[in-house]
């Protein structure tokens, strides 16, 4: 069976630990040949950090919600980029909404202001940020992965809209709270986890836990789906079986439940 596990609002709890039972049924589950595969809005560099702190080592992941894919062995084998002309009109129109904005270039993390909400971000993602003055400049001289907003929880679902409704060559998923990430069109995590499929040549069921909208394509494309008890009810409702939420070892409590024949090797 191939596993695949969101990071924040799921694996993580809200202090962004994992508990010690989680971890060690996630590494039975490797050590009984089962595949790993960790899938996140995040940065790679992000990523990497976590997994590296509570499992010691590196393992297929799919980050910035799809647009870039990276095996161990080989590194980066998948990386989409938004387009210039989609990329400067969102920018654009988050500097118009006066929203928070910033783009992702080279695994790096870049914005226009040196504010609270890239402080927050680059704390929460363990990562360093760098200001330019202008992030559309810095466009010309390499495209970006993904744009992210941070915005009002009330204000979210509103600003989503807006940005569909520019008709460009994106899709637009919020992937926590307060954090809208902007991709390039049709990339996702499903779509990631199917490349991953065909590339590694992949076989069993694949079971996927998820806690929000960026994780629905990841529910599509998996045998059984899973989403925790702090998600959405419309991330429930595509989801086949409720864990409890991310801060009552949901995941651990999913995985004894469903999976303890997966671990009597």
């Amino acid at each position: 069976m191939v596993f695949v596990f969101d990071l924040d609002g799921t694996l993580l709890n809200n202090n962004y630990t994992i508990s010690e039972k989680t971890i060690n049924f996630i590494k039975s589950l490797e050590r009984c040949g089962h595949k790993l595969v960790f899938a996140s809005g995040r940065m790679l560099i992000s990523i990497k950090k976590v997994i590296e702190k509570f499992f010691e080592k590196e393992y297929p992941i799919i980050a910035y919600n799809g647009g870039m894919v990276y095996l161990p062995e080989e590194g980066i084998v998948f990386e989409k980029f938004l387009d210039f002309s989609s990329a400067k009109k969102v920018i654009e129109f988050l500097r118009s909404e006066n929203v928070h904005r910033q783009i992702y270039v080279d695994d790096k993390l870049y914005g226009e202001e040196d504010n609270d909400e890239i402080k927050f971000y680059a704390k929460h993602a363990s990562v360093d940020y760098y200001i330019v003055d202008d992030l559309v400049k810095l466009l010309r001289e390499k495209l970006p992965v993904k744009i992210l907003s941070v915005v009002d929880k009330e204000k979210i679902k509103l600003l989503k809209d807006k940005l569909n409704s520019l008709d460009l060559e994106i899709d637009v998923f919020k992937s926590m709270d307060i954090f809208l990430d902007i991709v390039p069109k049709d990339i996702n995590k499903g779509e990631a986890l199917e490349f991953l499929i065909k590339k590694l040549d992949l076989k069993g069921e694949i079971v996927a836990f998820g806690d929000n909208y960026n994780d629905i394509p990841l529910f599509k494309v998996a045998s059984i789906s899973i989403a925790m008890g702090n998600a959405s009810n419309d991330v429930k409702r595509e989801a086949d079986y409720i864990a409890p939420s991310n801060n009552e070892d949901g995941v651990y409590s999913a995985l004894v439940e469903l999976f303890s024949d997966c671990i009597s090797c």
